[in-house]
């Protein structure tokens, strides 16, 4: 990119290439609520998606309820998605985990357009992915993916991350198996064709209901009691755990398995105000009936389902307000916010400079992690989370 090229004109045109996209609103409401505004913007993925339709759903009630008018800004990729709440365009964005590496300022954020941000957590539903292959294809455990065509997804560093652990767990690496280059939305076909032999999906959505329709499917289970096995998977994707699962696509009534859970949040920007933040959640919750079964997932964004862990970027202060009213919020809880508090504080002295000396260095993104490992203080574990919370189950 020419550094002619200023930061704002850079975002702005980001996210004039995503408006341009498929845009959703609804029609207000004679409602007003106080401490909401009138109309947000929201961005997130395609239309189509199960993420756009739970966001949908919820700016519909929002709409309908409490007089918020909420239109959607949709972008398919994660720098489409934060580029309009960066540069003011949006007020709220439902990413993928493009939220944390930009508050590290980590991977393609690591440039002079980008650095780390100022990113708040506003509400962190859980979602569960994972692997599957065919039942048919002989293969029952991670462990017997050696030699198998395994995908490596286009331009998804961070799920190819995620693929990377689930290795990882079957004491494999990717060297033990065939690597195929594959786009997200290409593999159930790459599967059904036999040009790979397993894929990485959520665990609910048409997509994967209609493969399971046609074919028997298996998830491959990343449970058990052998800490060894996860061993890679917080420095590989320090946002996901193991977590159960039931009802996923092609499983039988009661059925159950285990594999990654992890977070699709709605972020924003720090300095949002903590009031409309707090009564975004509190109108949320009060109207979630409107819109729980929306989806198959709308049922995840009640505070019984938040998913407090793994805390990768600080809470917005309206969020904890509002959570420590719900009784969700807790003393490890707060330790590990500070913590990253300081990380933030840390990551913007530091960035600076370090760009100014390795600017222009393709390995800049490499170094940078490195550095900050060797120089910021580990952060601290949350260990009491409210039962009724998202939890690790490995």
């Amino acid at each position: 990119m020419p550094r002619a090229f200023t930061r704002r004109s850079f975002l702005t045109g980001l996210s004039a290439a995503a408006a341009m996209g498929a845009l959703a609103s609804c029609t207000r409401s004679a409602v007003a609520v106080p401490g909401l505004p009138p109309q947000t913007v929201w961005s997130t993925y395609g239309v189509g998606t199960g993420t756009y339709n739970d966001v949908a759903a919820i700016a519909n009630t929002l709409t309908q309820q409490v007089g918020m008018q909420v239109r959607l800004m949709t972008s398919d990729t994660g720098i489409g998605r934060l580029a309009p709440l960066i540069n003011g365009t949006a007020q709220y964005s439902r990413t993928g985990d493009e939220y944390y590496y930009a508050f590290e300022g980590d991977d393609e954020y690591a440039s002079e357009v980008w650095g780390p941000k100022r990113l708040r957590l506003v509400l962190a539903p859980p979602g569960n992915y994972g692997i599957l292959v065919r039942k048919d294809s002989g293969i029952e455990t991670v462990a017997d993916l050696a030699g198998k065509r395994y995908p490596r997804l286009v331009a998804s560093t961070s799920m190819n991350r995620k693929l990377e652990g689930i290795l990882n767990y079957g004491g494999l690496s990717t060297a033990d198996v065939t690597m195929v280059d594959v786009s997200y939305s290409e593999q159930i076909e790459a599967l059904k064709t036999g040009q790979i032999d397993t894929l990485y999906q959520n665990v609910v959505g048409a997509n994967v209901s209609e493969l399971a329709s046609q074919f028997p499917i298996r998830w491959l289970d990343l449970g058990g009691n052998d800490p060894s096995k996860y061993a890679t998977w917080e420095e590989l994707s320090p946002m996901m755990i193991a977590g159960s699962f039931t009802d996923g696509a092609g499983m039988e009534p009661g059925q159950s398995a285990v594999n990654l859970q992890y977070s699709l949040p709605l972020v924003t920007l720090a300095d949002r105000p903590a009031e409309e933040v707090q009564m975004l959640l509190a109108s949320m919750e009060k109207h979630y009936d409107k819109y729980k079964d929306a989806t198959p997932d709308a049922h995840k964004f009640h505070s019984d389902e938040a998913m407090l862990t793994p805390l990768v970027i600080p809470m917005h202060e309206g969020s904890v307000d509002f959570l420590k009213q719900a009784g969700k919020w807790t003393a490890d809880l707060q330790k590990r916010n500070q913590a990253l508090l300081k990380r933030e504080q840390l990551l913007a002295e530091a960035w600076p400079g370090f760009w100014k000396q390795h600017s222009g260095d393709p390995g800049i993104a490499a170094k940078w992690r490195s550095w900050k490992k060797e120089n910021f203080p580990k952060l601290p574990a949350v260990n009491d989370v409210p039962t009724d919370s998202a939890s690790k189950e490995a």
